[in-house]
C-alpha cells in the first residue's frame, strides 16, 4: 500500500473517531430518552436500555399529561423567533454584502473592518444598552422587542456574503448594468440566485444560533406567553435533579427540541459545504 493511501486511511480513521466522540453525548441522550425513570436514575450509567426495551411513550409524556415539560406556546415562540430573525437578517446581510463587495464608495474598507471588529465584542457588553434601547422604544415583552435587536446583529452574515459576492466576476455586473438593470434588479435576479450556497451556509449557522439563543430572550421576554424553548429547558435545570420532572422525560424533551435543528442542518448541508468552500460562480 502506498504512503498516500496510508495517509488517506489514517485521516479517515481519525475523522471517524472524532465524529464518534462528538456523537457520544447525542447517543447517550437518545438512549436515555427511551429508558424508564429508574434506569436513568441508576447510580451506574447505562448506555443501552435493558433487553432493548424502548419506551417511546416518554416523548408523548414530554408533550402532554402530568409530566409535560415542553409547551406548545414555547415551540411556537421559538419558531417565530427563529424564522423572522433568520429571514430579516438574511435580507440585510445579502444586500449589505452586495454593497460592500461591488459598490465603490469611500470608507468601504472601514465599514468592513468595523463589521469584523463587531464579531469580537462579547454579547454581555451590549446586553444592557440594547435592553435600555428596547425599553425606551416600548417594545419589551413583545415579538418586535424579542426579534429586532437580534436582527441588527449582522456582522457575520454581511462578511460571509461580502466574501462570496466579491468572487463573482465583474463582467456579470457590467453586463447587467449595460442592459439597464439597477442595483435592486441585480440583487434580486442575479446575486440571490448565485448566492444560494452562501445562503445555505448562513441559514445552517443562523438557525442553530437563533434556536439555541437563551440570554436575550431571558432579558427581553419576561412574560410567560413569550417564553422560548431554551427558557423552558433551563427551568428544568433549576429544579432538584429528577424531583419534579422524571429524568427520562427530560431527556425525551431535549431530543424533541434538538430534532428540528438536526433536520435543518441535514437539509442545507450540501449548500453549507459549497458556501464555505466554493466561489461566487459554480
Amino acid at each position: 500500500m502506498s504512503s498516500a493511501k496510508i495517509a488517506h486511511s489514517a485521516r479517515v480513521l481519525f475523522a471517524t473517531l472524532v465524529g464518534l466522540l462528538m456523537a457520544a453525548p447525542l447517543f447517550y441522550m437518545l438512549t436515555n430518552s427511551l429508558m424508564t425513570a429508574a434506569q436513568t436514575s441508576d447510580l451506574t450509567p447505562q448506555l443501552i436500555p435493558h433487553n432493548l426495551d424502548l419506551h417511546f411513550s416518554n416523548y408523548t409524556a414530554a408533550l402532554s399529561g402530568p409530566t409535560e415539560v415542553i409547551y406548545a406556546q414555547s415551540f411556537i415562540n421559538s419558531g417565530i423567533f427563529t424564522f423572522f430573525v433568520v429571514l430579516l437578517q438574511w435580507a440585510l446581510c445579502v444586500s449589505g454584502g452586495l454593497v460592500i463587495a461591488k459598490m465603490r464608495f469611500r470608507s468601504r474598507n472601514v465599514i468592513t473592518a468595523l463589521l469584523g471588529v463587531s464579531l469580537f465584542i462579547p454579547i454581555l457588553t451590549t446586553l444592557i444598552p440594547t435592553f435600555f434601547v428596547t425599553l425606551k422604544l416600548g417594545i419589551v415583552n413583545t415579538y418586535p422587542g424579542l426579534i429586532l435587536p437580534i436582527v441588527a446583529q449582522t456582522g457575520f452574515g454581511t462578511l460571509l456574503f461580502r466574501q462570496y459576492i466579491s468572487q463573482m466576476p465583474e463582467e456579470l455586473f457590467d453586463a447587467a448594468r449595460i442592459d439597464g438593470a439597477n442595483w435592486w434588479m441585480i440583487l434580486r435576479r442575479m446575486v440571490i440566485p448565485l448566492a444560494r450556497p452562501a445562503t445555505g451556509a448562513y441559514v445552517a449557522i443562523s438557525v442553530l444560533t437563533a434556536w439555541n439563543m437563551y440570554l436575550w430572550p431571558l432579558v427581553a421576554a419576561q412574560s410567560s406567553h413569550l417564553e422560548v424553548l431554551t427558557q423552558t429547558l433551563a427551568s428544568l435545570g433549576n429544579q432538584t435533579f429528577g424531583a419534579t420532572s422524571p429524568q427520562n422525560i427530560v431527556y425525551a424533551a431535549i431530543v424533541i427540541v434538538t430534532l428540528p435543528m438536526i433536520i435543518v442542518f441535514l437539509a442545507v448541508q450540501p449548500a453549507f459545504v459549497r458556501g464555505l468552500t466554493g466561489s461566487g460562480v459554480e
